[in-house]
């Protein structure tokens, strides 16, 4: 009897505690409000313009090493002016009788040329070229300006005729004009200077010649020619004697030549800068 109150006790316990299980399980039900879902927007089409805005990156400069084509080098190099010719100039000696029978000298206003001559023994002219010196050529400019060549019709032929002497030729050209005058012999002094000035660049620019053969081929003959060159500097007969200051130079340290030609060379050496001074 005893156990079947005990048993009946234990279900009623179980049966209380149970239900009280169950209401504090709906009362926290009751308090939890309901969470709101928020609604999905729907994701709009994109348009063609944004497309293009989104897919365009700025590009990345790539580094060159070429020029742009047309466009300016980083440095330009400064070109120095150069002076240029202007005009021509000619002289011509020919007396087909002489040693010497033909002589051509060219240039232009900057001293600049050729010399060719003929020798009566010889078939073939030889061609040299040529530097006038300055001081020369402001020679040559001064008769030519004191003749008032290109300007002036004046014959300065004399009235009789010399041509076993040899014939002078001279041309002057400047621009679109030019003028030839022709004489064997002249009373202008202005002629005749200029004449002889062509005539002394001719003598040296051709012993200039004739000494550098000699030294190479056949030193024996530079005696001859040291003492031909005495005798020119003598007369006065040499265009521009310093000049030739770095040739003789050369000539009187050459041991190729004979010990008298370069003694005689160091003597025309001295002589030459004294002179200059």
């Amino acid at each position: 009897m005893l156990t079947r109150i005990t048993a009946i006790s234990i279900l009623l316990v179980s049966l209380c505690f149970a239900a009280s299980e169950a209401a504090g399980q709906k009362r926290n039900t009751a308090k939890r409000k309901p969470t709101a879902v928020k609604a999905q927007q729907p994701t709009p089409a994109p348009s063609p313009a944004s497309e293009v805005a989104e897919n365009t990156e700025e590009p990345v400069p790539v580094k060159r090493n070429d020029r742009p084509k047309g466009g300016l080098p980083a440095e330009i190099p400064t070109v120095k002016p150069q002076n240029k010719a202007t005009a021509e100039y000619e002289y011509l000696f020919f007396q087909p009788n002489f040693a010497l029978s033909r002589v051509l000298v060219r240039h232009d206003d900057l001293g600049k040329g050729t010399v060719e001559f003929l020798r009566s023994d010889q078939d073939e002219p030889v061609t040299e070229p040529i530097e006038i010196s300055e001081t020369a050529l402001a020679r040559i400019n001064a008769n030519l300006a004191e003749l008032r060549f290109l300007e002036s019709s004046e014959s300065y032929q004399h009235e009789k005729d010399f041509s076993h002497l040899g014939t002078v030729r001279i041309t002057y050209s400047r621009g679109e004009r030019s003028r030839t005058a022709e004489f064997n012999w002249t009373d202008n002094q202005f002629a005749k200077s200029l004449a002889g000035e062509y005539r002394k660049v001719a003598n040296q620019f051709i012993w200039r010649f004739d000494m550098t053969l000699a030294r190479e081929n056949q030193p024996l003959e530079s005696p001859k020619l040291i003492a031909r060159l005495d005798t020119f500097l003598k007369r006065n007969e040499i265009s521009d004697p310093v000049q030739m200051l770095p040739l003789l130079n050369e000539l009187a340290n050459d041991e190729r030549l004979p010990l008298i030609a370069r003694n005689h060379t160091l003597r025309l050496i001295e002589q030459i800068k004294k002179k200059a001074k």
